[in-house]
């Protein structure tokens, strides 16, 4: 129903988390190319990070049957998105202390074990566990993927903002290709899966558990190829120079000078990089209070409950399709970003009269939001990523790139809980009424 393609689209944004260095023309500062290994890597990496979110709102049918409501997609955004920015918070304060390696690999394979909670409690339950217990687990479950989700994301975009070109679009064309495979398997299950919820939701969970730990060993491969391993051996050694020196209180400091130069505050060094991260904060606002919020409000007579589905592919193959433009047409520099985004905005008021207009019979009337869904999905993912792409094109030392990458991510999920508080507003502010 309604609500279940709206926790769907909630979540595969969060991770949209939840959520952009290019290949393209040479940048401000060192031009850096990472091998097809790289890039292999992060791709992968940015589907695993989304994969708990989409293996668990494609079991909205098995969550309706077996608690008997749709309470649990309402919680879904809920808990996921407080947590993705608090842990978000804390990875941009403190993330610098640990190294990659245990921001995420630790979080990725708790991840994977986490998924397994779902399959866990059905059989607990089948046992003779009540309901009330196994919903309260299944809630901690997503908890503890919000939380690891938010510390491995953010994390990646700071490993990729210090790897260098192409790295970040990696991990946003992994996600958008995610949100793609997810409408997919989505239909599978309506369509060979009808009437089998547990069956569906052992196979989802247990094949998303192995790609997630799949993605370890592709992690484990990037960062020791010949093209980042120099740059990441020599942050490391800094990083570790810095939190052996660093005094408690003082974490704010742990930003390592380059080549001599006092070091900055952490707060300062994040100021540099203010305009991409408010336009990142903009587009997902404007993207979550559009979709799924307005969007999902439509309805078409004729598409009946495959027009919500419709509607979640047509977002998900547009942001596919934008996140990889960047590579193929620079069209947004750092002079005319805000114009950029202030054409984004406008989509606000476009889905508003979607709302309000009278609706059709088919045919055209169904063809103009999924259009309008399309474009907007292809501008979120061409303006978003275009704008954390110019994050990294910043002259700095690759602890401030690093820094900048987390802060910008962090932008990006607070756009994401922001833009979906706004869309329920909006939603119930002009409604249509029916």
């Amino acid at each position: 129903g309604r609500r279940a393609s709206l926790g769907l689209a909630v979540q595969s944004l969060g991770g949209s988390v939840m959520a952009e260095t290019t290949t393209m023309a040479p940048s401000m500062a060192e031009t850096t190319t990472i091998s097809s290994t790289v890039y292999w890597a992060m791709l992968s990496l940015g589907a695993a990070n989304l994969l708990p979110w989409l293996s668990f709102l494609t079991l909205a049918d098995y969550f309706l049957d077996i608690y008997g409501d749709n309470s649990m997609e309402f919680y879904f955004p809920a808990v996921s998105t407080t947590v993705l920015v608090g842990a978000a918070t804390l990875n941009l304060l403190y993330g610098q202390a640990l190294s990659f390696d245990v921001r995420v690999r630790v979080p990725t394979f708790v991840m994977a074990a986490s998924l397994l909670a779902v399959p866990l409690v059905d059989l607990a339950m089948r046992a003779g566990l009540a309901s009330r217990f196994g919903f309260a687990i299944t809630l901690v479950s997503v908890l503890v993927n919000a939380f690891c989700s938010a510390v491995a994301q953010s994390s990646l975009y700071g490993l990729a903002a210090l790897f260098g070109d192409g790295a970040t679009q990696a991990l946003q064309s992994g996600q958008g290709v995610m949100g793609v495979v997810s409408v997919l398997l989505r239909v599978v299950s309506n369509v060979v899966l009808a009437g089998r919820p547990s069956t569906s939701m052992f196979a989802f969970c247990s094949c998303g558990s192995a790609l997630l730990a799949g993605s370890v060993a592709a992690y484990a491969r990037a960062v020791c190829d010949d093209s980042v391993a120099a740059r990441l051996a020599a942050y490391e050694r800094r990083r570790l120079s810095a939190t052996a020196t660093a005094t408690a209180g003082a974490l704010d400091q742990m930003l390592l000078p380059a080549e001599g130069r006092p070091a900055p505050s952490r707060w300062l060094s994040a100021s540099e990089v203010w305009l991409e991260s408010l336009s990142a904060f903009l587009v997902f606002v404007t993207c979550l209070a559009c979709f799924p919020g307005l969007a999902t409000s439509l309805t078409s007579p004729t598409l009946g409950s495959w027009f919500p589905l419709l509607m979640v592919a047509a977002y998900n193959c547009g942001d596919l399709f934008g996140k990889t433009l960047p590579a193929r047409a620079r069209l947004v520099s750092r002079r005319s970003l805000p114009v950029w985004v202030s054409a984004h905005l406008l989509f606000v008021p476009l889905f508003l009269l979607l709302l309000r207009a009278p609706a059709g019979r088919g045919g055209a009337s169904d063809a103009l939001p999924l259009g309008c869904t399309f474009v907007l999905g292809v501008s979120t993912g061409y303006i978003g990523c275009m704008a954390l792409v110019l994050v990294g094109e910043h002259a700095g030392s690759a602890e401030e790139k690093e820094l900048w990458g987390t802060a910008s991510s962090f932008s990006l999920m607070l756009g994401l809980t922001a833009g979906s508080l706004l869309s329920f507003a909006l939603s119930a502010a002009f409604a249509s009424p029916s």
